[in-house]
């Protein structure tokens, strides 16, 4: 009896892994001038969310820039806090593919591989959302007054993991 308990307890175990590895996964980034490298005085801030697919090959996203800021651009870029890196992902501007911008908000937007402009942080969605759980990427969001960033946020899965 103990021994169909033990199976049963590592079956059910094992069945909840497996239902949490295969799962669509919620990533966010709280922005802020302060993030910015150098920081940035401003009152603007923002939200980003993006649901990776299972595969991690496909990915929709929000993107919200708040007080009164004419967004130019946004992108994903490879570093940690503190620290410069460059462009991975175009999210939202001057890009010839599309996605072009001009107000605050961008919503339901699709990435996929083919999105990723720069390799530094791996040439898949599913590599830099690996990079992500890390914290090596980061979102920025570029404005008419700030053209090199008006509001930045580590990119983390929203779970805290």
């Amino acid at each position: 009896m103990k021994k169909r308990i033990l199976a049963t307890a590592i079956f059910l175990a094992s069945f909840g892994t497996m239902a949490t590895a295969v799962a669509n996964e919620l990533f966010q980034a709280r922005l802020s001038g302060d993030q910015e490298v150098p920081p940035v005085v401003t009152d603007t801030t923002g939200r980003f969310e993006v649901l990776a697919s299972r595969d991690k090959q496909e990915a929709e996203y929000t993107l919200r820039a708040d007080s009164g800021v004419r967004v130019t651009q946004s992108h994903f870029h490879c570093g940690p806090a503190g620290v410069n890196g460059p462009v991975i992902v175009f999210l939202a501007g001057f890009h010839a593919p599309g996605w072009d911008v001009d107000g605050k908000w961008v919503s339901n937007a699709t990435l996929t591989d083919a999105n990723v402009v720069n390799v530094s942080c791996g040439s898949t969605l599913a590599a830099i959302f690996e990079q992500a759980r890390l914290g090596n990427v980061y979102v920025n969001v570029h404005s008419v007054a700030h053209p090199a960033g008006v509001a930045r946020g580590q990119l983390l899965p929203a779970d805290g993991k």
